[in-house]
């Protein structure tokens, strides 16, 4: 006997920050959303202790989440801002300096680094409070299933939920991209990241900065009073030897690789290390499935960006379909979605190949490329026009405007 489909408009597959965001916009424009979450949010208020993951939410993420509803609770909680973000490369002197100011008079910070959990805990509050959603959670999809209109979820517990449309926004690992057979195309950059929050001896900052090495970037991302995320990409031999150390000997040995900007170390309070690799799906949609964020894409997180494009994607979706919609065709018409795809596409592959040219320039050792580096770096700093623009897509993930 087949089990009753339980229907809705759209369901989302995946609720972390970017499957939450999706399922907020298409919520407050009286869309019925079915949320479906393997675990929900970690509660987050001023006296919790940190979570390790952070993102640096560049200001047209600020203002998206605004417009969802749940920026208000972010910024009140704790949200560090940054006004300044800095580059150099270790064999050179010059640097490259980007402030809020270039912005405009009216700009006073290019963002703010904010834990994922408290932002996903946010757009949750959000959700709770809209009386089109039903989140279905604690609970995993099995497999997805073909329907004459939209697509059909399956879940672990034997509920079919199905949606006009499904938006796969489960990870870089998704479960709805593969049972819709989408390849990707993977690069291993064979570097792991080690991540830290730290107690540093610096009072609060405004700044955040990257510096390049041989083997990899360190980066530093303030955080309220005098704590510091930082992050130190290294060969996966060197990341496992870091990981074993006990704090006081990691903090040592942050100590003596980082540079002076860093302003010593008083305290390890947690850390872990994870692999680096970025991929792209072939495509972006299947007959009634969408992907967004991760499950379409990933970058190399030198830049932060990665969250920042996956809510570039949640808000051009609800906006191409939505405006479908009301011009009577289907959520899941073809036409609609390679839409959404051609736009967010050629955003999501200028972003990684950036990162990819990035990291291959200085991660070379080539004398010729360090003097390359020194010569980029003096003439971006002093570009004018250039750097604003270049900041300007960086902090609205649009050129102009």
């Amino acid at each position: 006997m087949n089990t009753p489909r339980l229907c809705h408009d759209v369901v989302v597959v995946g609720g972390g920050m970017v499957g939450a965001a999706v399922a907020a916009d298409f919520a407050g424009r009286g869309w019925r959303v079915g949320l479906i979450e393997t675990t929900g949010p970690k509660p987050v208020d001023a006296g919790t202790p940190y979570r390790l993951r952070v993102s640096a939410l560049n200001l047209g993420s600020e203002h998206y989440l605004d417009e969802l509803g749940a920026w208000h609770a972010i910024r009140t909680t704790r949200a560090c801002p940054y006004r300044r973000l800095q580059v150099w490369d270790d064999d050179s002197p010059a640097r490259l300096t980007f402030t809020a100011g270039v912005l405009g008079p009216d700009t006073d910070h290019l963002g703010h680094i904010v834990e994922n959990d408290l932002v996903q805990d946010a757009l949750w509050s959000v959700l709770e409070h809209a009386g089109t959603v039903h989140r279905y959670c604690p609970n995993e999809t099995s497999r997805l299933e073909p329907a004459p209109f939209g697509a059909t979820v399956r879940l672990d517990d034997g509920r079919r939920v199905h949606g006009n449309l499904v938006i796969a926004a489960d990870g870089a690992q998704s479960r709805l991209r593969q049972s819709a057979g989408i390849p990707v195309t993977v690069r291993d950059y064979r570097q792991h990241a080690v991540v830290a929050e730290v107690t540093t001896r610096p009072g609060q900052q405004d700044i955040t900065w990257q510096r390049f090495l041989p083997e990899g970037p360190q980066a530093f991302l303030p955080l309220l009073g005098s704590r510091a995320s930082l992050v130190w990409y290294t060969t996966p031999d060197r990341a496992r030897q870091l990981a074993e150390l006990a704090p006081e000997q990691l903090g040592q040995s942050i100590e003596a690789a980082f540079p002076a900007e860093l302003g010593g170390i008083e305290s390890v309070v947690q850390r872990a290390n994870f692999p680096i690799r970025a991929q792209h799906a072939h495509c972006y949609q299947a007959p009634g499935l969408v992907l967004i964020g991760d499950a379409a894409h990933t970058i190399h997180p030198l830049a932060g960006q990665g969250v920042n494009l996956g809510l570039r994607d949640a808000r051009a979706l609800a906006r191409h379909v939505s405006a479908a919609v009301e011009a009577g065709y289907a959520p899941d018409d073809p036409r609609v979605l390679s839409a959404y795809a051609r736009e967010r596409r050629q955003d999501n592959q200028l972003m990684q190949s950036a990162m990819t040219a990035i990291h291959g320039l200085f991660g070379a050792p080539c004398r010729r490329l360090a003097s390359l580096r020194r010569f980029g770096l003096r003439l971006a700093d002093h570009a004018g026009p250039a750097k604003r623009l270049a900041l300007r897509y960086a902090s609205h993930g649009r050129w102009a405007g």
